[in-house]
């Protein structure tokens, strides 16, 4: 049973770790999009390395789930045996909600930073698209002018 609960307990904490680098990687992001010139491959790097920190984050899950209904009836049984242990647990549990309700809020945040950026990213990507029909337009229009229509010449003059 110990090694069963230090199991749940290490979880918790490759967890716990998993959440605090997802929060910094968001923060990271937000500073990004609010740049003046976004770096968008940077930001793409980002989210590649969320994903993975999110998958295994995941794993962990799946994994405590498994092991803890597993032990559940026996540590029902055997509570006092484990009090100091279960109250670890409990404090890493208390603080993995904690730093995912952080995770949620950073993420909400960014998600409207985010949205403005595309936003902006589309507008300048409209105007540069009807600056070059301008350019193109005039640059044809200039073409016409430079051209003489041929015309009459009387030989006398």
């Amino acid at each position: 049973m110990d090694n069963y609960l230090n199991l749940l307990k290490d979880s918790l904490i490759k967890k716990e770790k998993n959440l605090n680098e997802l929060i910094k990687l968001s923060e990271k992001q937000s500073e990004i999009v609010k740049a003046e010139n976004v770096d968008w491959d940077e930001f793409t790097h980002i989210v590649d390395e969320k994903g993975v920190l999110i998958d295994e984050i995941m794993k962990l899950d799946d994994g405590f789930e498994a092991l803890f209904s597993r032990i559940k009836d026996g540590l029902k049984e055997n509570k006092e045996n484990y009090k100091d242990i279960i109250v670890e647990i409990k404090k890493l549990v208390t603080s993995v909600t904690e730093k995912s309700a952080d995770l949620e809020a950073t993420e909400r945040r960014n998600k409207t930073i985010i949205e403005a950026a595309f936003s902006n990213a589309r507008k300048e990507i409209r105007q540069s698209k009807l600056g070059q029909k301008a350019a193109a337009d005039y640059y044809n229009k200039m073409n016409k002018i430079n051209t003489i229509d041929p015309q009459l010449m009387d030989k006398n003059c």
